[in-house]
């Protein structure tokens, strides 16, 4: 049941990578505008078709493989409410029709109602009960973001923006802290402290994107949200070291410490705009975090989620470091071309902010075909032992 969901999901990105790559080069003057309706709902096509489907996929996948229960059965509702509920609400803010865009929000909360449910009774399984916590806490910042999506668009709201990262970034680190405890072999409590600076951060966030609070709360937020990629860089750092370290652990541990470090970033820029206002930084802190910390974890544990999903094998030998050249590429120069327009204004700058977008859909492309071809030299060496 999971892989058509994981299909819609693959599907809802290349709709919203397309859409922000349109966007992208209207905005810098590069050729005509195509699909300029759609511009504005490019984070919520991102966040909530794409994002949040495959999330929801991965633990379905799971889940199907434990005794069903109602529990296991509802799960499987998750993923048409998202992706139903996406559906409606674009059609709403393309049609000018509030009551359509609020059936499409309701859709949207009762998916993360649902999701949430399923979280809890994930909780008091051995290890992962601090591992869940990070989940239930992203799974609100997703509640948040849906409801908060009936009224208005993020663009612009530092505070919506945040809670709709929040959801992937947190979710992420709540799977970061059960991997890299395993790694160290060392208690996942230790990151209770990183939970609670996570979950004041959300509230932050959530207090800001209801009421505009003062630059000084975002500032501080951006603050703590550094100290907490810190932290998990030191983590994941000290469980490479004591870890017996395999080519594909050293291909997902590469990945993730250049995710840390993006998310750093994004933390700094942040800062840089809670200071400034200039688009420059908001832009910068927005695709450090979205393309850099969940872009480089999405190349890390892709080839652990999507065999999962698809029950095939993979063949680790298969993968390699050229979708994580190709996107750090994309992020260097859409970032550092911005960064330099600020002082110099050229056609080409322009230009090579453009083209990054299409820099990011050549490295998805690229890893989902070595994803196929891993999976698919898989099946054939089965076939020869077989035949």
């Amino acid at each position: 049941m999971a892989l058509p969901f994981m299909g819609a999901s693959i599907a809802f990105m290349f709709l919203a990578l397309t859409v922000g790559i349109f966007r992208l080069m209207a905005q810098n003057g590069i050729g005509p505008v195509v699909l300029g309706g759609l511009f504005a709902l490019h984070p919520l096509l991102m966040v909530f078709g794409f994002v949040a489907g495959i999330i929801v996929t991965e633990r379905i996948a799971g889940v199907e493989l434990l005794p069903h229960t109602q529990q296991t059965r509802l799960s499987l509702a998750i993923p048409p409410f998202i992706f139903g509920g996406i559906l409606v609400e674009t059609a709403g803010y393309l049609s000018g029709l509030a009551n359509v865009r609020y059936v499409g929000a309701a859709l949207l909360v009762v998916s993360a109602v649902l999701f949430l449910s399923l979280l809890r009774s994930f909780l008091g399984i051995g290890r992962e009960r601090v591992s869940v916590l990070f989940m239930i806490l992203a799974g609100f910042a997703l509640l948040l973001a849906s409801v908060l999506s009936a009224f208005s668009l993020p663009a612009g709201n530092v505070g919506y923006v945040m809670i709709l990262l929040l959801f992937p970034i947190v979710f992420v680190l709540g799977e970061r802290v059960e991997l890299t405890s395993l790694a160290a072999k060392s208690s996942p409590t230790r990151f209770v402290p990183a939970l609670f600076l996570v979950a004041v951060v959300v509230a932050i966030f959530a207090f800001d994107a209801w009421f505009s609070t003062a630059v000084v709360v975002a500032l501080a937020a951006f603050a703590v949200t550094g100290v907490v990629f810190g932290f998990f860089l030191l983590a994941e750092m000290s469980a490479r070291s004591k870890a017996t370290v395999s080519p594909f652990q050293r291909y997902v541990s590469g990945h993730v410490g250049l995710a840390y470090v993006w998310g750093l970033a994004g933390s700094v820029f942040g800062i840089a705009y809670s200071l400034s206002t200039q688009f420059v930084f908001y832009d910068a802190f927005i695709h450090s975090l979205a393309l850099g910390f969940i872009g480089f974890m999405f190349l890390a544990h892709g080839p652990v989620i999507l065999p999962m999903v698809t029950r095939a094998q993979f063949d680790n030998a298969k993968l390699s470091y050229i979708p994580l050249a190709i996107l750090m590429l994309a992020l260097v120069m859409r970032i550092g071309s911005e960064l330099v327009l600020l002082y110099s204004a050229s056609w080409l700058l322009n230009l090579f902010v453009a083209a990054s977008g299409w820099l990011v859909l050549i490295a998805v492309v690229a890893f989902f075909a070595e994803i196929f071809r891993g999976t698919r030299s898989r099946h054939l060496d089965v076939q020869l032992e077989t035949g």
